[in-house]
């Protein structure tokens, strides 16, 4: 290759952290160095917009970089002068938690029904919010703006966790959930009140105190700062069963709702107050809320992060974020920058496939499976490799395919029991690469007579509906016409393009990253 004599060694690249948490949340400056300069605006996102607080929601598949997306955000934010705070749901709101709030709201979800629709959690999350404010006011009194009415705010939303801090998060709003109510001394609503007046004990709705905070919050001022940011990260739903899947459906709906809600208020107020989330695209496949119109609300508010593109090329956004992430290694090693990233590293070809194609088909074009395949590439390259070739691919994609497949069971399991997802792997092992539901019938019949899992299946699940939930996750793509062996997803119906539609009479393929874990062959 005609750049040979620039390339790093492959053990000096560096592709970050699969969780991008951790890129930032670090002691090296070396790693958020590579972390600023390796990051890439996805397609159809401007960070702009959200820095300004015209977007308030970034939304995507599991992997597609949502928590880079808000730390980036937060490290501009920062270097600008600006307030930040940071929420995980997924890792700081335990499950234990989740149920309180669900439970104590009210809400009800029944098996083969509805979600309940009288009673939410939104009150609950508003609060919270305020907490977060507010204890960042307390705790920067020198730069806040001194008005008894921001005095009268604190003290108010202190009055709902006072005697719970250090204790599970959340606990503070028990006893105001079970009843709707709460009491408080009319003093912590109106910032004028002395005397006996101030000390009287009102119990009033939590919504009417809500009004009250944000009242109240139309006197904050400050100085010396740019702005204030929180930011929620990992709104996931979980997967461990149907129960706390459709628990977490409604929470996060209803979070979503309290941050449209606080975001129009400051909106309206003229005040540079941010709250920014990353919610993932099964949130917006789940929610079955038209009262609440959240679905309006992400397409309104919000954008999301995609890394694919409507036609073959090498020009794909998933492309460029690999050359970004090459760069900053050269960068940081102090080498010169790859005039052409793909010629520099990789051979003409990888089992067949261009280096731009072998990326894009083995990655759903998804940024953590980027970092998961080629980190571990590197990881386990010799001192001497020097091309992302055949023979490095291969001592990771056994490993790499079978954690793939480990991700696809999980989103799985909403719907099958983990001996059903078994049962279906079962089906998919040692069959074929591509074929027709009707092929799939036939081999999966033929084994339920020595599988009672399979066999109770074929009377529990339509096989049409199985194949279009592995068609939606991403184990199966579709084509109109018998696919070849060498048949690349340019010519093929994948999710990860942007096609959802299925057809059950379409030739269904098996993504080439599972073949070694369903031994279909390797995936030249």
């Amino acid at each position: 290759m005609s750049q040979s004599q620039n390339r790093l060694p492959l053990k000096k690249i560096s592709f970050g952290k699969v969780d991008a948490r951790y890129e930032v949340n670090t002691r090296d400056p070396a790693d958020i160095q590579h972390f600023r300069s390796s990051f890439l605006e996805p397609a159809g996102i401007a960070v702009d917009e959200f820095k300004k607080g015209n977007q308030f929601f970034v939304h995507g598949v599991k992997g597609a970089g949502k928590t880079a997306f808000l730390r980036y955000l937060q490290l501009l934010a920062e270097e600008e002068g600006s307030f930040t705070r940071f929420t995980s749901f997924a890792t700081e709101i335990s499950d234990n938690e989740r149920d309180k709030i669900y439970n104590l709201s009210g809400i009800e979800t029944f098996e083969q029904g509805e979600i309940e629709e009288k009673r939410t959690a939104v009150d609950v999350w508003l609060i919270f919010i305020f907490r977060i404010l507010a204890k960042l006011i307390e705790e920067n009194r020198s730069v806040f703006t001194s008005h008894k009415n921001i005095t009268t705010f604190c003290s108010l939303i202190r009055k709902f966790y006072d005697g719970h801090e250090g204790k599970k998060l959340l606990n503070w709003l028990t006893e105001t959930l079970k009843t709707g109510k709460y009491k408080v001394k009319s003093k912590h609503l109106e910032a004028d009140l002395k005397g006996s007046s101030g000390e009287e004990d009102k119990e009033l709705p939590v919504s009417y105190i809500i009004e009250q905070a944000f009242r109240l919050l139309k006197e904050l001022g400050w100085e010396g700062r740019k702005g204030i940011y929180i930011f929620f990260d990992e709104l996931n739903i979980s997967f461990s069963s149907k129960v706390t899947h459709k628990r977490d459906i409604v929470i996060i709906r209803d979070l979503i709702i309290a941050i449209d809600r606080i975001n129009s208020f400051f909106i309206e107020e003229h005040k540079p107050i941010y709250v920014l989330a990353a919610v993932r695209s099964e949130v917006l496949n789940a929610l079955n809320a038209p009262t609440h119109e959240v679905n309006k609300i992400l397409t309104g508010r919000g954008q999301e992060l995609r890394w694919f593109a409507k036609t073959a090329g090498s020009n794909w956004p998933i492309a460029r974020l690999f050359e970004k992430k090459v760069r900053a290694s050269e960068k940081i090693e102090k080498s010169k920058e790859s005039a052409d990233v793909f010629d520099a590293y990789f051979r003409r070809d990888v089992f067949g496939l261009s280096p731009q194609s072998f990326l894009i088909e083995a990655t759903w074009c998804n940024p953590r499976d980027v970092v998961h395949l080629f980190g571990h590439a590197v990881k386990y390259a010799t001192p001497h490799d020097m091309y992302f070739d055949g023979t490095v691919i291969s001592r990771v994609l056994p490993e790499y395919s079978s954690s793939s497949w480990q991700e696809k069971a999980e989103e799985l399991s909403v719907e099958y029991a983990m001996q059903e997802i078994q049962a279906l792997k079962k089906g998919l092992m040692n069959f074929r690469r591509h074929f027709k539901v009707r092929h799939f019938e036939t081999n999966f019949r033929m084994r339920a007579e020595t599988d009672a899992t399979m066999k109770m299946m074929l009377t529990k699940f339509d096989l049409n509906k199985i194949m279009e939930d592995l068609f939606r996750i991403g184990v199966l793509g579709q084509s109109s016409k018998e696919p070849d062996e060498k048949g690349n997803s340019f010519a093929q119906h994948w999710v990860y393009r942007g096609d959802n539609t299925f057809d059950p009479m379409a030739w269904l393929i098996v993504h080439k990253a599972l073949w070694p874990e369903l031994r279909l062959g390797r995936m030249g």
